[in-house]
């Protein structure tokens, strides 16, 4: 299938290279030469064969493949998933079939905060399970974006769309560390300590939400003064330094990526007021979001 959503009454006849299926039954999987798929398995399992190889994927886990590939679903129980059927441009125009397969993609990537993609060119890794943790989490953010690209509200339907999208894709490079892959620091499954852990995860799973140390120091079963000193021993930070650290991070990706106006990207967030918000990230990254979003979209039109 070739993946669009169509601009309706805002920008009418846009096409954005994406789409959503709820409740996926994966009968005739067709993507092959059009698109990537990115399947969110919450319940259940699914046995998928792909050329000469078979594999079976179980929950919570995500399933992945690329334009090259041609899955066949050979059979499931009591399976509930939803898919993202899309094209690598949806994330950004730079991310063709083409670029991402140079070999000098993943300097570039990096250098720009793109995504990387390998859980979609890994042609050896198809499933990556997903934290237990995160699987609410996910589940909001698929139906925030089916519902973007749905009702089509405003004139930001599409940039919101892939907003939520780029959170989902944050969290699968982070399920993909997981199998041991290099990713860059921090990701929970580098972490060893299961307290620290578990703090981690929390933070990165409700980033948008008012967190209190008391929350944090709750969710790993700790004190205060426990938790505190065992982020300031493995990590070098405080649990409160790393939650704002995550929300900047988010914010960049945000601000880089889509034209979200600035307050709805500081809510998104977690911060409680754009001054906030912007003070935060200019002690962060030394530039006011406004002017980071100009210089990082400007940098990334010079190399490429």
């Amino acid at each position: 299938m070739i993946p669009q959503t169509t601009g309706r009454e805002f920008s009418p006849g846009k096409i954005v290279p994406v789409q959503c299926i709820t409740k996926d039954n994966l009968n005739d999987i067709n993507i092959k030469g059009c698109c990537f798929l990115m399947i969110i398995i919450y319940e259940g399992s699914a046995f998928f064969q792909l050329d000469d190889i078979s594999f079976e994927a179980i929950a919570p886990c995500y399933v992945c493949f690329d334009e090259k590939t041609q899955p066949r679903l050979i059979k499931k129980q009591n399976l509930r998933c939803d898919s993202v059927y899309f094209h690598p441009t949806f994330l950004n125009v730079n991310m063709t079939f083409k670029n991402i397969r140079q070999n000098n993609y993943s300097q570039l990537a990096l250098a720009h905060d793109m995504f990387l993609l390998k859980p979609f060119t890994d042609d050896k890794n198809f499933v990556f399970p997903i934290l237990e943790e995160y699987t609410e989490t996910l589940d909001r953010l698929f139906t925030k974006m089916e519902a973007e690209l749905t009702n089509q509200s405003d004139w930001y339907w599409s940039c919101r769309s892939r907003s939520f999208f780029m959170e989902m894709m944050l969290m699968l490079e982070q399920a993909y560390g997981i199998t041991g892959q290099n990713l860059p620091d921090p990701y929970p499954d580098k972490i060893r300590n299961p307290h620290l852990k578990k703090a981690v995860v929390y933070i990165q799973s409700h980033y948008q939400e008012n967190i209190t140390l008391d929350a944090l120091a709750k969710s790993a079963s700790m004190s205060h003064t426990a938790l505190t000193n065992l982020f300031k021993s493995e990590l070098d930070t405080t649990p409160i330094e790393y939650l704002w650290k995550h929300r900047i991070l988010v914010a960049k990706k945000h601000l880089e990526f889509t034209s979200l106006p600035i307050k709805d990207i500081s809510a998104r967030c977690g911060f409680k007021t754009v001054q906030h918000f912007c003070r935060k990230f200019e002690s962060y990254c030394k530039k006011a979001p406004s002017e980071y979003r100009i210089y990082a979209v400007a940098k990334r039109k010079s190399a490429f």
